[in-house]
């Protein structure tokens, strides 16, 4: 039987999904007030917070907080990707790394490429999928990855 997603526009379900695509899927730039106005927020280091105490600090200036520079690559998947799925939830992140500082006015660049997918064990109207993501710089530095698990409806019912 059809599935009926409540979306008022065209969407992709876990058959559209293909494992071993890789795609680039666009860019963000971090400007140095959002950097400052996240961590005032959720991560309130000096490091990204006080532009004098952190020029005195290894990093020699501001740096995004980790979990800033993890949502804002999440906001291009999700745009790029996963705002065409018909998404039921998120289901982890595993193996979250930083590689390199992202500073004010950096654009991130996000790639993605579909690992694997598979029907739900325990409902066979959802399908499980897992992205290994990857985020770098304007000088191509990473600095990011992490793979993300979601949940997304399958089309027909088996």
């Amino acid at each position: 039987m059809p599935r009926r997603h409540t979306l008022s526009r065209m969407v992709d379900y876990f058959e559209d999904i293909e494992v071993g695509v890789r795609r680039e899927l666009g860019s963000y730039r971090m400007s140095d007030d959002e950097i400052k106005e996240f961590a005032e927020q959720y991560d309130p280091l000096p490091i990204h917070t006080d532009a004098e105490l952190a020029s005195r600090s290894r990093h020699e200036g501001v740096i995004a907080s980790g979990f800033h520079t993890f949502a804002a690559t999440n906001r291009i998947v999700t745009e790029n990707f996963k705002s065409n799925l018909a998404v039921i939830a998120g289901l982890g992140i595993d193996d979250l790394r930083w590689y390199n500082p992202v500073r004010p006015e950096d654009t991130l660049t996000a790639e993605m490429e579909v690992l694997e997918k598979r029907t739900s064990e325990s409902d066979p109207n959802r399908g499980i999928f897992r992205l290994d993501v990857t985020a770098s710089n304007q000088d191509g530095d990473d600095v990011i990855s992490f793979v993300d698990t979601g949940m997304v409806e399958v089309r027909e019912t088996p």
